[in-house]
């Protein structure tokens, strides 16, 4: 991609002080594992600012929490990165090297704000631990706390396997409806927010992990607390497992909305925290651009008078849309493809497309400011693809998210870039 395109893709317009900034408009996403050399130093740190501001960018979105709980802010209840015994592709276990005294959320601040830019801090809210070979024990929170995890229903010998999500992948989730889950994650943002001058804050990961997930037994109780009496048959009322996923059951729309409904609150507590904190700041919050299979996770980023048109539709659900609790959502458009057209030639639904994501999110969420991100990645090695991925989202939404800066430096989109 030249320098030329990007800029214009990304809008090349001066770049506005920090203290003018209400919403993101050309933003870059700083992901914490991919990106900790480069959040290790001042005089790095500063790179990354000046460059993103050459680049025409007026947002910063570092993750102030990564995906399993580690912050790269100072704490005093969350682990800090520099404490993270994970070594990644790149670089060997944090522990051994992170600079015992650098504040990166805090200098990337005070950089930023030196160059005109705005932060919002992003923060992985339910993603609570790191499993990082399989078989593995755990770090992160969920080491300390077990009591936490997320648990996945999975077909097992002799039918219905509660497995916790320890054992289900890398990333483990903390359960969303667990009072203490619920207490500590409001507590990092009132950290952060506190402690902080962010413009904003990001919710990502503010979601179920799964259709399998949560089947703990203090879900069970939750859930029969909400229908107003017990359940004959756990889980089978609500669903069986199955290899690809689960098997609806009979309250499998009332399961789904409650679920909603426990996401719903938590966003809605986040945004009074931060808000009471400082109201200046605003609340955003990231999905994915699937929304048909959006009720998988829990999320309902919808109006509340748009149809789910699926199984799992009710008037409940609709009651649960996550819309008002924002001042801004940002949808993931991750797609190879970025024309219909293109996706017609290829005998793929259109929707399956940065334009067609980008059109259909406008539609379910008309009257909230909406932000549409680009993951570069997708588009390793056709250059065109990716200026037409960025001007699209910036054309057909409010602001365009660059995800993630680790692929802007891995695929050279910095040396093309003219200077400022």
């Amino acid at each position: 991609m030249t320098g030329a395109c990007l800029l214009v893709a990304l809008g090349g317009l001066a770049v506005p002080a920090a203290a003018s900034l209400r919403l993101p408009r050309r933003a870059l996403w700083i992901e914490t594992s991919a990106n900790l050399p480069a959040l290790s130093s001042r005089a790095s740190i500063r790179e990354l600012v000046t460059r993103a501001r050459a680049a025409g960018i007026d947002t910063l979105i570092p993750e102030a929490k990564n995906a399993w709980g580690f912050v790269i802010y100072e704490s005093d209840i969350a682990p800090h990165v520099r404490a993270s015994p994970v070594a990644r592709a790149g670089y060997r276990a944090p522990a051994t090297w992170f600079p015992p005294d650098l504040d990166p959320l805090g200098v990337l601040i005070e950089e930023a704000r030196v160059a005109g830019l705005g932060v919002h801090a992003a923060v992985n809210v339910f993603g609570e631990g790191l499993v990082p070979e399989p078989g593995s024990p755990p770090v992160g929170v969920v080491q300390h706390h077990p009591e936490w995890v997320s648990i996945h229903l999975r077909p097992g010998p002799r039918g219905a396997a509660f497995v916790p999500a320890t054992r289900i992948g890398p990333i483990v989730f903390a359960n969303p409806s667990h009072p203490e889950v619920q207490a500590y994650e409001l507590a990092v943002l009132w950290e952060i927010v506190s402690r902080y001058d962010v413009d904003g804050i990001v919710l990502d990961r503010a979601r179920y992990a799964g259709v399998d997930a949560d089947f703990s037994d203090l879900s069970r109780r939750q859930f029969e607390e909400f229908l107003g009496r017990p359940l004959r048959r756990w889980p089978d009322d609500v669903a069986r497992p199955a290899a690809d996923g689960v098997r609806p059951g009979l309250l499998f729309r009332e399961w789904v909305a409650w679920r909603a409904s426990v996401i719903r609150a938590h966003v809605r507590a986040a945004g009074r925290v931060t808000r009471q904190i400082r109201s200046g700041v605003r609340v955003g919050m990231y999905v994915g651009a699937w929304f048909p299979a959006i009720f998988e996770v829990g999320q309902n980023w919808a109006r509340a008078d748009a149809s789910l048109s699926s199984h799992a539709w009710s008037p409940a659900w609709n009651a649960t849309s996550l819309l008002p609790e924002l001042d801004y959502l940002m949808v993931g458009l991750y797609y190879r493809t970025v024309t219909r057209w293109d996706a017609m030639r290829a005998g793929h639904s259109s929707l399956a497309t940065v334009i067609g994501s980008a059109l259909r999110s406008r539609e379910l969420t008309r009257g909230t400011p909406l932000l549409g991100t680009v993951w570069l990645d997708l588009y390793r090695g056709n250059p065109a693809a990716g200026e037409g991925a960025i001007r699209a989202a910036a054309r057909l939404t409010d602001g365009v998210v660059v995800f993630d800066l680790s692929n802007v430096e891995q695929d050279r989109w910095w040396r093309a870039l003219p200077a400022r």
